[in-house]
């Protein structure tokens, strides 16, 4: 749990470190196309658009 300000900061710079354990994609872009609305995708596979 955050409390303080330094708890904060430090979240924020291992953020900005490791990314939270690192981001396996060569760029930042979103995953899924922008136009693509909403949907959720379930741990079986099955999507559901809405």
């Amino acid at each position: 749990m955050m409390n303080t300000r330094a708890e904060l900061e430090e979240a924020f710079a291992d953020y900005r470190r490791t990314l939270f354990g690192g981001w396996p994609w060569p760029e930042n872009a979103p995953v899924h196309d922008r136009d693509a609305g909403r949907f959720a995708k379930h741990a079986d596979g099955r999507v559901e658009k809405g």
